[in-house]
């Protein structure tokens, strides 16, 4: 009977197959899929004004009253990594940060960019969400002394900001609690954004003598203050081009001259970055510039050397390097930017983390 019964569950699931059109093969790893259990997840507000939150991924088997070494990644999605140190036993936390979009501001007036949330308000964000981990680990199921700072490109910088900066900080925040993370492991990270982004007051000035010298006694009318280092756009790049037709025209410039000045404003980014980011603020996120005698945590710096912003990578791996600061260095032959986003780079990338982390006992 058990035998028939059985016959005919299966013919009502294969007719049933057939009428939907999903083949049988995968109605039977659907139904494996939904077997499976989901990984346990939550969210905390870290901070209420302005409010952030955090995504918590658990590790299987967790249970509140664990000691677990915290993941916390920092304005950047890598799955594949995120996934495999869960299964290892670490809890991921992804906190939200300042939604700093730059991308935007053409579109926006000089007021509208004044209200925006800047760079640095960021870095409150990664000092808050390391001391809201900390402050909170008993919950969270966590180790305040194993927390392990990460992040790709900017939020891999972000991430080491949080050990360094000392300029920064929310006056909200109960400073007895640290927002130093125990460990950093900072990809393809970009240090030092104000000579990535910024344009600097001097070669600004040769460009112009050399190209569109007419204007050089009107340069004030394009930037703000032209004994700063860097030079700070006084509106959009694209209101600037059309400054300098309206202003030559005015002066009798040639229009051939006007279109050379109109080139040298392109040195401007395409982004207007510095309307953003004020290069006082800048100069006080500069990773190399802000270093200091403090000794580093566990640190590995992972980058390709096909990066684009490699030379800026280099550069402070060198200071760092000059002033003392103990880290481990990974340069991948062939990388790009991202790099451990890519087939060839994935796997080697993370087993090189799985190892940093396993050293310095800040796995389970």
């Amino acid at each position: 009977m058990r035998q028939k019964k059985s016959f005919f569950i299966a013919i009502l699931l294969a007719s049933a197959v057939l009428i939907s059109g999903v083949p049988a093969q995968r109605a039977v790893a659907a139904d494996k899929d939904e077997a499976k259990p989901k990984p346990k997840t939550g969210g905390y507000v870290y901070k209420k004004s302005p409010r952030r939150t955090m995504g918590v991924y658990y590790p299987d088997g967790w249970k509140v009253t664990d000691t677990r070494p915290a993941l916390v990644i920092f304005r950047c999605n890598i799955p594949a990594q995120r996934e495999h140190f869960r299964k290892l036993g670490m809890v991921v936390i992804k906190p939200q940060t300042a939604p700093v979009n730059s991308g935007r501001l053409p579109g926006l007036s000089l007021e509208e960019i004044a209200k925006l949330p800047r760079p640095r308000h960021q870095v409150e964000d990664v000092k808050s969400a390391i001391r809201f981990i900390r402050a909170n680990a008993a919950k969270l199921g966590v180790d305040p002394n194993r927390i392990v700072a990460t992040g790709t490109s900017g939020g891999g910088d972000l991430a080491l900001q949080g050990y360094i900066n000392t300029a920064f900080e929310d006056a909200q925040d109960d400073k007895s609690v640290s927002h130093k993370p125990d460990a950093l492991v900072l990809y393809c990270p970009a240090f030092d954004g104000i000579d990535i982004w910024f344009v600097k007051t001097k070669d600004l000035v040769v460009r112009i003598k050399a190209e569109a010298p007419s204007f050089v006694p009107l340069l004030d009318r394009f930037v703000e203050n032209t004994n700063d280092p860097y030079a700070t756009p006084r509106d959009h790049r694209a209101k600037l081009i059309e400054l300098a037709a309206e202003v030559g025209k005015t002066k009798g410039i040639g229009d051939a001259e006007i279109k050379r000045f109109q080139d040298v404003l392109l040195m401007f980014n395409k982004r207007d970055w510095q309307l953003l980011h004020p290069y006082e603020d800048a100069l006080k996120m500069s990773a190399t510039r802000i270093l200091g005698d403090q000794t580093l945590p566990p640190t590995l710096i992972l980058y390709g050397d096909r990066d684009h912003l490699r030379k800026h990578q280099q550069a402070f791996v060198k200071h760092a390097r000059n002033a003392g600061k103990r880290f481990e260095l990974k340069v991948y032959k062939g990388g790009g930017h991202s790099f451990m986003m890519q087939p060839a780079f994935e796997k080697p990338s993370t087993a090189d983390v799985e190892a940093f982390l396993r050293r310095h006992k800040l796995l389970p």
